[in-house]
């Protein structure tokens, strides 16, 4: 088969790993982002997940949460301008590069990242009860065993 012909099957591609993995990604941070609004953070969209979810409790520069996100550095640098304006994050100069942005969150930023480790909690519990306890840590286990096997090959 050349590059550009069509494939002759989809090799059952909506159960293919990737189709499950974005799909199961995506019913999460929906699920975030709605508890989130429904304690009040109603401003916040599901954009914005790829800076929280990457950005450490005490702070990380704009160029590793951009890596850690999969995105550039001009494209996290939109959306921690759209946190900055929500007041969820706030951006300051490194003290050791001053060409390098830090971005830290602000005491509200705090608050609703308290909140999505509940929601967090809420849909690991779901999940754990859906499949059981031991297949829920078992998935976890496999997940983690994939994402390491992924990082020592792709060095």
């Amino acid at each position: 088969m050349s590059q550009n012909s069509v494939p002759e099957s989809s090799h059952n591609r909506v159960a293919n790993l990737r189709q499950r993995l974005l799909r199961a990604s995506r019913f999460v941070n929906t699920a975030i982002v709605d508890g989130l609004h429904q304690r009040g953070f109603t401003k916040l969209s599901s954009t914005h997940t790829a800076l929280l979810s990457n950005l450490d409790l005490e702070g990380s520069s704009l160029t590793i949460v951009a890596k850690r996100a999969g995105m550039s550095k001009q494209a996290m640098g939109r959306i921690a301008d759209e946190l900055i304006s929500l007041k969820y994050v706030k951006s300051t100069r490194s003290e050791d590069d001053r060409r390098a942005i830090k971005l830290e969150f602000t005491q509200t930023g705090l608050k609703l990242m308290n909140h999505s480790f509940t929601i967090m909690e809420e849909l690991e519990n779901r999940c754990a009860h859906r499949l059981g306890d031991k297949h829920f840590k078992n998935l976890l286990s496999s997940l983690q065993d994939i994402v390491d096997d992924f990082e020592n090959t792709s060095e």
